[in-house]
């Protein structure tokens, strides 16, 4: 009775894999995030199209109950990372922590259908597992969104969960078994070698993954930029650092719409600080044409520069934690937020 009782139990091995599992995968969610970034920006949309990769988030948790074998190893491995990712300062906020519990709670739920590791099966359950955040997402912050839409945002994170999640996570299991790195016993047995060819696809998709995060935290993010602050950079005479909380002008106020070609939000109140405002102690070259707002995910947007210094309602708003560009005389997808550069070009 005592041994069955411990091989239900999660034991010490078991959950240095979870937290090593749930680390990598919260640590890589904000540059995924970025590359969804960057697709939404090529189809030109402010969300969506970045679906096509969300497969990539559920690989931990898919990985963690293929390898441990037991219900909750996928809700554990989802929860930590979504914690993981909130803790680092994930765009999403605590509510990432919610998304990651539904994620890994329907892999134990799919993978739990059957003892084996199966390819068909791991594949649908990454599917399943990877749609559900965009419903979850459009319970709370997509009101303005048509259904259409989120069946459209629903499919392409399907189709991303199983194959960037589910092929993934199955192959790389393979590849970890043959390799007996997650050996539990040792054996006499010889070691047979990996036949890398079959893996070839995914070590070149890990590869690219890896090479990716490496320039975008080099290059891009800055997780030690101050809350609230921005710094005003390029083709200016006097770079500084804007910080929101400093600023000891007088706050103006904007009635705005946010329209974007799939969102909408009614009219409301908007209290900043004019973004001429913030650019004129930089003293902007008389040669500068434009002025790009980036956001600490990457994500940024293009104006033109002599608009950007006549327009009365172009602010900045202190919002969570971060700034947020209040862009009223444009479409919704140039609403930047999380501001944490303005580059004058």
């Amino acid at each position: 009775m005592d041994d069955a009782r411990t091989r239900e139990r999660f034991g010490v091995r078991d959950l240095v894999l979870v937290a090593l599992l749930a680390a990598v995968g919260g640590v890589l969610s904000t540059y995924i995030g970025y590359i969804g970034n960057l697709i939404n920006r090529l189809f030109g949309v402010p969300f969506g199209a970045g679906q096509l990769i969300a497969g990539l988030h559920i690989i931990w948790p898919l990985l963690a109950r293929s390898v441990i074998g037991r219900f909750g190893a996928g809700t554990l491995t989802g929860v930590t990372k979504g914690l993981v990712e909130f803790l680092a300062g994930g765009t999403h906020g605590v509510v990432i922590v919610l998304v990651s519990f539904v994620e890994g709670l329907l892999i134990d739920l799919g993978m739990g259908i059957s003892r084996r590791s199966r390819l068909g099966l791991t594949m649908l359950t990454g599917a399943v597992a990877s749609a559900s955040n965009v419903f979850v997402f459009q319970a709370i912050y997509f009101s303005g969104v048509s259904f259409t839409f989120i069946l459209v945002m629903a499919g392409l994170s399907f189709v991303s969960g199983a194959l960037f999640g589910g092929y993934l996570a199955w192959d790389l299991e393979r590849m970890l078994t043959a390799s007996r790195l997650l050996s539990r016993a040792r054996t006499a047995t010889p070691r047979r070698p990996i036949a890398w060819r079959k893996h070839a696809v995914t070590i070149v998709a890990v590869v690219a993954i890896l090479a990716g995060a490496v320039y975008y935290y080099v290059e891009v993010y800055d997780p030690f930029a101050p809350p609230g602050s921005a710094r005003v950079s390029g083709a200016v005479d006097a770079p500084y650092t804007f910080s929101y909380g400093d600023w000891d002008g007088e706050p103006v106020t904007v009635t705005a719409e946010l329209r974007g070609s799939v969102s909408y939000v009614p009219p409301a109140d908007y209290t900043g600080v004019l973004v001429r405002d913030v650019l004129a102690p930089a003293a902007p070259r008389p040669d500068a044409s434009s002025l790009r707002v980036v956001a600490d995910d990457g994500y940024e947007v293009a104006f033109n520069l002599a608009a950007v210094l006549a327009d009365d309602a172009f602010l900045l708003t202190f919002e969570d934690g971060h700034l947020r560009l209040i862009a009223a005389a444009y479409d919704g997808s140039r609403w930047v937020r999380g501001v944490t550069r303005l580059v004058v070009d």
